[in-house]
């Protein structure tokens, strides 16, 4: 039996050059959710390695090696845990966000669209498949970063059945503005709960401003610009509530757009 009303956290890491320094970091906001019983955190983009190529030569070639010690840490947790970890397989590096609960991998997404202004698409590799994971605390659609750009994912994932949408990313300072936007339009315009979780601090200076933000897109909690770990009280119900009152996702018109 799934929770409906539940704390849920984002943990706004501080990424840095040191891979194994951004593992601990993440176990320790991870231990903060879980001491004020967060049912549901979700971590930035990149939380193991950042954008930092020396690190991706570290990372294991089992995504469960690599994200070991998570892995136990949820063991004994009722607590789904969502974050991107650069994932190596077959040689290959992908962006991949993966939802955690007890222990297991529910379910695994590779970044499909990447950023085109950095060299994100000189080390990894796209993925092929968009992902909504069934979990305890809801069905969970996942997007990294850019991905909050295109209205387009996130219709198709609450399309098959996401209550959520969990965004990790590395969003930079000078279109922050952006970002604020964008997570609360996902959050209208798909009468859903949107927690896009940014980094902060760090070389790069990356601003924060994570957020979690209700299906009317009202923004339940905001983080500053230094690490921390914000949380909101949320009932996942309201998303059923929401749309029952408010059919607006029932009149759009496929018909107009069969030749895209």
């Amino acid at each position: 039996m799934r929770e409906m009303n539940m704390i849920s956290a984002i943990g706004q890491l501080r990424i840095s050059p040191d891979r194994d320094v951004n593992l601990m970091k993440a176990l320790s906001l991870i231990k903060r959710a879980i001491q004020v019983n967060a049912k549901l955190v979700v971590l930035p983009e990149l939380f193991n390695t950042g954008f930092y190529p020396k690190n991706y030569e570290l990372v294991e070639d089992n995504i469960e090696d690599e994200i070991d010690l998570i892995l136990k840490l949820s063991e004994r947790r009722d607590i789904t845990i969502v974050g991107s970890v650069a994932e190596k397989e077959n040689g290959k590096l992908y962006n991949s966000a993966v939802v955690i609960h007890r222990g297991e991998i529910l379910g695994k997404y590779r970044k499909t669209h990447l950023f085109p202004l950095t060299e994100e698409r000189k080390y990894f590799s796209t993925g092929n498949e968009l992902k909504v994971v069934d979990t305890p605390v809801g069905k969970i659609g996942l997007m990294i970063c850019y991905e909050v750009r295109f209205p387009e994912i996130a219709r198709y994932l609450v399309r098959k059945g996401a209550e959520i949408l969990a965004i990790p990313a590395e969003f930079p300072k000078e279109r922050i503005n952006h970002w604020k936007i964008l997570l609360k339009a996902r959050a209208i315009e798909n009468q859903c709960f949107v927690f896009g979780a940014n980094c902060a601090e760090g070389e790069d200076a990356y601003p924060g401003s994570s957020m979690i933000v209700d299906p009317w897109g009202n923004v339940l909690v905001e983080g500053g610009d230094r690490q921390e770990i914000i949380m909101a009280e949320i009932d996942i119900g309201e998303v059923e509530k929401t749309r029952r009152k408010f059919p607006f996702l029932r009149d759009f018109r496929n018909d107009l757009f069969s030749g895209l």
